[in-house]
């Protein structure tokens, strides 16, 4: 142990020198990595701000608002059209018009019959019979796409241009 001892006195200025190569070694060191933390901190801030100022917590809170808003607004929006499609099952929304001629003396397509019902097929088909001297309109009542009533021609053609999923026009001939 006194050996040791002697050795290190006689070395004392040796073992200074590298300590101090060292110390100066780990203070460059810390420099470098202090100047590396500060640029890497100054972009990190860069990054986390918006152009209006804002930083990044800021913006993802007011997202968030902003989802949640969205979200009660498509829940309202759901509940809406749950009720329009309820609505939209009876709307008289199929038609179905066929224009005839009822009788020979009476040209120009002025008679009608007209069908009108809903996705389950209750509704009414109106006819109107033009004749020289008169004008007569009937409805007759359509319970799921069939009438209790007979039925001319031209009113079950109606029925079946109405019940027709296939583009057409308006009027049948």
């Amino acid at each position: 142990m006194d050996t040791l001892l002697k050795s290190l006195t006689q070395q004392s200025a040796l073992i200074l020198l590298v300590l101090t190569i060292i110390t100066l070694s780990l203070m460059v060191l810390g420099a470098i990595a202090a100047s590396s933390f500060i640029k890497t901190q100054k972009r990190f801030r860069e990054l986390l701000q918006t152009p209006a100022g804002m930083d990044l917590e800021s913006l993802l809170v007011e997202h968030t608002r902003e989802r949640v808003k969205m979200q009660d607004e498509i829940k309202h929006l759901e509940s809406r059209v749950v009720v329009l499609e309820t609505k939209m099952n009876k709307a008289k929304r199929h038609l179905g018009l066929v224009k005839y001629d009822a009788f020979e003396d009476v040209g120009g397509q002025q008679s009608f019959a007209l069908a009108i019902y809903d996705d389950r097929g209750d509704g009414t088909v109106l006819s109107s019979i033009v004749g020289r001297a008169d004008c007569r309109v009937y409805a007759k009542p359509i319970a799921g796409g069939k009438s209790e009533r007979a039925l001319s021609n031209e009113e079950q053609q109606a029925i079946l241009d109405a019940a027709t999923a296939a583009p057409k026009g308006f009027v049948s001939q």
